[in-house]
Order: C-alpha cells, then structure tokens, then sequence
C-alpha cells in the first residue's frame, strides 16, 4: 500500500487546479486505484516498510476524500488502513507491555492505550460514514438492536466491506477497553453484524466474520460454557477453509479460547506451531507475521493467562 503515497502526492495536486466536477472524475478513479492496492500491505513481509508506509497513505487519502465526502472506497479504505495500523503496530506493543516481560510504565502504556483507540475510533468512524451514505439514517438505526436488525436486513453484500471494518474496529476497541459500560453496551453490534456478513459473504477477509466472532464470545463477559461451544464452531469453520493459512484463527483461538479453557499446553502448542510456521499463505503474509509477533508476546507472558 505504501508504494501509493507517491502517486497520490502528485494527483493531489492535479486535484487542487481542477474543476468541481474534473475533482469528482478524478476522486473515482484513484479510488479505483486504491482499493486495488488496498491489499499490497497483506503481501508484504517488510513490516518496517509497512510500518512507515500507512500513515503518509492516509493523510493523503484524507485530502482526497475533502474532495468527495462520501465516496464509498475511500471510506472503507480508510477504515482497512486504521484498522491495519492500529493492530499491526500499536496493539501489539499494548499488549507487550501488559503482558511481556519487558516492563512499560503505566504513563506509557496508557499513551499505547491512547493511540491504539484513537485509530480504531476513527476507523469505525470512516466505515460508519460509509454505510451511511449508502444507507441514510443508518448511524441512528445502528444504535439500538431492533432498528440494527432490520437495517440489516436489507443490506447486501456490496455492504460487506463497510459493515465488516466498522465491526472489526468497534471489537477491537471494545476488546481493548472491557472496563468501559459505553463501549460494551455497542457489543450487541458485533454479534449482529459479523452474523449478517457470514450470511452474505463469510470468506470476506479471510472468514473475518468468523474470526470476529472466535475472540467475542470467548473474551465478553458474561461467560459462559455456551458462549464457548460457539467460539469454538467459529474456529471450526476457519479451520475449514481451503488454505487453512490464516494465523490469525489459531493465534485467537488460542489467546482467547484455550486461555478462557485454562488449556495450558495446547496453548503452547499452537503459538509454537505459529512461530514455525513455514511462511505459506502469501495472500495473509502480513497478518501472518504479525500472529508471530503477538504468540512470541503471549508464550513470554504466559502467566497472564495461566493460573
């Protein structure tokens, strides 16, 4: 995705001299462009490169998208790239310091805290803008389960990208901040809007939906052996797909469900297994790297999850 960012630098100058119209011609085509290049960064090992490449891509897309306020790709876009970039780079390093050895003072992890739920914020913000302006009044129907309920059911699946980046980052956020009663009283959405997406397009993002729905029942309270049995069916029906490349379903199954099971040694087994693995799956390449990253966090802190 970073190779973007030169492209774009030019482009937005063009903008700049164009007429209203000639901006809108313009806006469709780059974003055209960029949701063909949106899935560069999953190919690429070069984490480093990633890393810096992320932010310049969205500042300029941010530019772009002044131009057009509403378009669609460049909204759902958005909301991939914070996405990406919060787990990728910040959630991890939350994590480390909570659970790694390396010790962080609390005065710099609550600004890990502070960064990661910036990006899933605006992220959900981007993808929920998206919806919205395909479905006009959708944020107000979203907000209680009834009306989430019948907006979804007239989506379809050209909605699949926006609603699955809005229900990634609202669960990540959630996830990272369980202590707060505003953010978990949204979680209904996840559960609602991850079950739409399998209905529509399952294999969207690898099984994303899957994948969401692995960690929510197996990390929200309240707990229970139900709750489990279906966190456990998620990870199944990952286990299932074709490639069976997709680390990030055995890094969350693990981390959430084993741990949740108290299943020391499969825990160990499957990070392990992650830290070994042989580098197939190049479409997930980054994702995959970032699942080895975050099991070599988890087998260091084991005794977070471990009584």
């Amino acid at each position: 995705m970073y190779f973007l960012c030169r492209l774009f630098l030019s482009v937005v100058l063009v903008i700049s001299l164009s007429s209203c119209s000639t901006r809108i011609i313009i806006v469709n085509e780059i974003s055209k462009i960029s949701e063909i290049g949106a899935v560069a960064f999953e190919q690429d090992d070069d984490l480093e490169m990633v890393e810096k490449g992320i932010p310049g891509n969205i500042k300029i897309l941010e530019v772009i998208l002044e131009n057009d306020p509403d378009n669609y790709k460049i909204l759902v876009l958005l909301s991939r790239l914070y996405a990406a970039y919060s787990f990728g780079f910040f959630e991890g390093k939350l994590e480390s310091s909570l659970i790694g050895k390396s010790y962080s003072p609390l005065s710099e992890q609550n600004l890990i805290r502070e960064r990661v739920n910036r990006y899933y914020s605006r992220g959900a913000e981007y993808a929920l803008r998206a919806i919205e302006s395909c479905h006009p009044g959708a944020v107000e129907k979203l907000k209680t389960p009834d009306s989430a309920d019948s907006l979804l059911k007239t989506m379809s699946k050209e909605d699949v990208k926006a609603l699955f980046w809005y229900g990634f980052n609202l669960s990540s956020l959630i996830n990272n901040n369980r202590d707060s009663v505003i953010l978990l009283s949204k979680a209904y959405l996840i559960e609602k809007i991850m079950k739409r997406i399998i209905e529509l397009d399952p294999e969207y993002f690898f099984g994303g939906p899957h994948l969401i729905l692995l960690s929510y029942y197996s990390s929200l309270p309240p707990y229970s052996d139900e709750k489990l049995d279906l966190s456990l069916f998620h990870y199944k029906k990952l286990k299932e797909r074709r490639d069976g490349q997709f680390l990030l379903a055995d890094l969350y199954f693990a981390r959430y469900y084993l741990s949740r099971k108290q299943e020391k040694e499969k825990f160990e087994k499957i990070m392990n297994d992650i830290l070994n693995h042989s580098g197939k799956g190049k479409e997930s390449v980054f994702y995959n790297k970032i699942a080895a990253q975050r099991a070599r966090i988890y087998l260091e802190g084991i005794d977070y999850f471990f009584d």
